[in-house]
């Protein structure tokens, strides 16, 4: 590491709390970066100029449009499809009457300049959406800052500053990142970075995650205590930022890199090998993806199958459904680069917080209660029908299996396996070839398919467990909402009992089981889960190397015996302490070190820390 790099500050060292958004550790110096635009002056113009203020605006609107076109193509060119298709959303806030129409007829009618008229407007709209305690509206409030930032740089013939144009590596901090920020990122040059707002689920920290930059988010005031050139820590892991370290904790995260390095390493020797425990006991271990451009990384990190294939992407940020012969195409491609491993359909997902605007849905109260996934698809039987055809025309080239997602009760299975079956009578009268043999299966993310799970096994041919929304709707806790997080608890004993129960009621009908929600990602949960006798997991493609290695350390026997404890346990509190006792002497997680700094801290409350000073009690 650069000797600029060691030398640690002799200024006191401060820590602060954030949100992790991208895992990893970077030591470096701070980059201060700030792309807005400063306050705008109203200026009153003439009644004879104010069609040419018009012009001017609307010439700047095109002139972001194709900036932000070319973004779009760059980062489908070096990222992904998904990530593109953030700067759909941008484009479509170019148009917005809100956005465009309102700042035309306020020039007319006030006859005030552009940049003035647009950045209160846009202030005051943003500020409506931060102040709805919702992820969603915080992200289109960035969104919608993002754009107007790029159109006031534009109107006033500023350079907009980017991220690309540095040239040493630095962490950047910022209050906050557009996503139009973070595309202009280069790994050679921004090794990680800080901001002061933003939640996990950002088109920030999405962006973060893609690249692979360790990214902490949601410190609150980090850019009121850091100047460029100070000498940062980042934990992308944990969630903490560290400002001008001392000799002690820079030494400790010194050596917590390279043993993530050197793990990292070792996992990526062994990603290939079989999974099974040392007793010889198989599971599966799949990819959840959603786009073809991810089919490299499922390989490339040794997934076995695609335990979940996320099909709503092509059906969002788009004026027109897709063609059945589209999905055909995107659905073949994908099952005959995979061949021979299997590819699980989860069918569309829509509702909730992914909307389509070709799919007429009504505003709702609560729209995770609503008209979504298997509802919306019985709801809209064409719709559902057009997915099929194509899910079953493209099975020939491949292993395929099919899943309904957000199942509550028996007659929707019979519904939509009633729609498949007439699929099938068709596709057979028009001679058009498909699988025969394919599986249905349902996700269970609702505690009345977990408690029913006995009967709904009689009519299907595999579970897969939905962690993520069945912790959310057991305990009814938003897990993106900062004052409610806390109890989200995947070890909550309700929680691990509705997991077993669809487990036995499973494995007692002769189907398998399998999960496909963040825990299956995690080494701990993943160890219980074997434990209690689960067939197959399935996460993120980056996270596999370690959970096969994981399994491949563990004895079955000893996994069985830590569930039946954890069952007994009546509080979240004494499954915790069951799972320490057990984890203690199982290879359940690398032994990285720990920095002795973050030994007594843990989180409390928001997850936006409070600075305090070395020394002092750490508030988090």
């Amino acid at each position: 590491m650069p000797s600029a790099v060691r030398s640690a500050s002799s200024s006191r060292q401060i820590v602060l709390k954030g949100i992790p958004a991208s895992p990893g550790i970077a030591i470096g110096r701070a980059y201060v970066f700030d792309p807005r635009q400063p306050a705008v002056a109203a200026l009153e113009i003439a009644e004879r100029n104010v069609e040419r203020e018009v012009e001017r605006f609307l010439k700047a609107i095109e002139r972001t449009r194709r900036q932000i076109q070319k973004l779009r193509q760059q980062v489908a060119r070096q990222i992904n499809e998904r990530q593109a298709a953030i700067f759909d959303t941008h484009l479509m806030m170019l148009d917005d009457p809100s956005f465009q129409e309102e700042t035309v007829r306020r020039i007319r009618a006030e006859r005030l300049n552009a940049e003035y008229l647009l950045q209160s407007q846009v202030q005051k709209q943003a500020s409506r959406f931060e102040k709805i305690q919702d992820e969603m509206f915080a992200a289109r409030a960035a969104d919608l800052t993002d754009v107007a930032q790029r159109v006031l740089a534009n109107l006033m013939t500023h350079e907009r500053p980017a991220l690309s144009a540095l040239t040493k590596p630095a962490i950047v901090v910022a209050r906050d990142l557009g996503p139009s920020d973070t595309a202009q990122m280069n790994k050679e040059t921004v090794i990680g970075f800080a901001t002061d707002r933003g939640g996990p689920t950002s088109h920030t920290a999405i962006m973060a995650k893609a690249l692979e930059i360790p990214a902490v988010v949601a410190t609150g005031e980090l850019t009121q205590h850091v100047r460029s050139g100070d000498l940062l820590i980042l934990d992308g892991v944990n969630g903490y930022v560290i400002l001008r370290p001392t000799h002690d904790t820079l030494r400790d995260y010194e050596k917590s890199q390279a043993a993530i390095e050197k793990f990292e390493q070792e996992l990526a020797k062994n990603r290939h090998l079989p999974v099974e425990t040392l007793d010889g006991h198989a599971v599966e271990v799949g990819a959840n993806i959603e786009l073809p451009e991810e089919v490299p990384h499922v390989i490339e990190h040794g997934a076995q199958s695609v335990g979940l294939f996320r099909t709503e992407f092509l059906f969002l940020n788009r004026d027109r459904l897709p063609r059945e012969d589209e999905l055909f195409e995107m659905y073949r491609s994908v099952i005959a680069a995979l061949h021979p491993r299997t590819v699980i359909f989860r069918t569309l997902d829509l509702g909730g917080d992914k909307f389509a605007k070709t799919v007429p849905l009504s505003k709702e109260l609560n729209p995770f209660l609503g008209l979504r996934a298997i509802r919306l698809c019985l709801h809209y039987p064409e719709l559902f029908r057009r997915q099929l055809r194509a899910i079953f025309r493209a099975s020939i080239y491949g292993h395929i299996k099919i899943m309904f997602p957000m199942v509550s009760s028996l007659e929707e299975v019979r519904a939509a396996k009633t729609i498949c079956e007439e699929i099938q009578r068709e596709l057979r009268q028009h001679r058009i070839a498909y699988d025969r043999d394919i599986e249905i299966g349902i996700m269970i993310e609702t505690p009345s398919a977990a408690v029913a799970a006995d009967l709904l096994a009689r009519e299907v041919d595999f579970f897969s467990i939905g962690t993520n929304d069945l912790i959310q709707y057991t305990l009814a806790v938003d897990r993106v909402n900062e004052t409610v997080a806390h109890l989200y608890e995947p070890l909550h004993p309700s929680v691990l009992r509705l997991i077993h129960n669809v487990i036995e009621s499973g494995h007692k009908q002769g189907i398998w089981v399998g999960v496909c929600g963040e825990l299956a990602g995690d080494p701990t949960m993943a160890a219980i889960l074997v434990g209690m006798g689960i067939d197959e997991l399935s996460m993120g493609p980056v996270r596999i190397p370690e959970i096969k290695q994981v399994i491949r350390g563990l004895r079955l026997s000893d996994v069985q015996a830590m569930a039946r404890d954890l069952l007994k346990q009546a509080s979240a509190r004494e499954v915790r302490e069951v799972v320490r006792r057990y984890t203690e002497r199982l290879p359940i997680r690398p032994k990285w070190p720990t920095p002795p700094l973050l030994k007594p801290i843990r989180a409390r409350g928001s997850a936006a820390g409070i600075v305090r000073r070395l020394g002092e009690p750490v508030e988090v």
